[in-house]
């Protein structure tokens, strides 16, 4: 009995050390040496949101909560590769790949963590050999909005 209540607590505690986040792994990297981070609150994003002319892209800005941008341009390399490791293993791990691009060196992804009616949680990453940049939007945000913003940006 011993043995196993203390496998089920190893299973659990390995379990938790692994089990990353994108807020977790953004919080991990921001203090990196000649990192950038910038958040934007909610009420910022009411502000900004109230001075959009459009209306599918004011109804998306008001649904978000926050914005982070991590850049680690200025960073060692490996703590950029050790950044773009983590974000791309989330895919799988409650998040799922909204979309993958790769033109030339450029490489995006983006990622969204869906609940029962709303999209949480969207992760986009932008990198190639001596860039990178993290973006991390959370908010209860509507499918349908992102859809009709990103018809929007086709027609352009």
């Amino acid at each position: 009995m011993k043995k196993l209540l203390f496998t089920l607590m190893l299973m659990l505690t390995c379990q938790l050390t692994f089990g990353q986040t994108a807020k977790s792994i953004f919080d991990d990297y921001k203090n990196e040496k000649h990192a950038q981070f910038v958040s934007v609150p909610r009420i910022m994003m009411s502000i900004a949101a109230n001075k959009v002319g459009d209306n599918n892209m004011q109804a998306v800005m008001k649904e978000v909560k926050s914005v982070k941008v991590l850049t680690l341009d200025d960073c060692r390399k490996s703590t950029r590769k050790g950044f773009v490791k983590k974000i791309t293993a989330l895919s799988g791990r409650g998040y799922e790949e909204f979309t993958r691009v790769k033109d030339n060196k450029d490489n995006v992804l983006v990622l969204a963590k869906q609940g029962d009616r709303y999209i949480e949680e969207i992760v986009v990453l932008v990198s190639d050999d001596n860039d990178c940049v993290g973006i991390y939007i959370t908010g209860e945000i509507n499918p349908e909005d992102i859809d009709a913003v990103v018809s929007m940006a086709e027609d352009y």
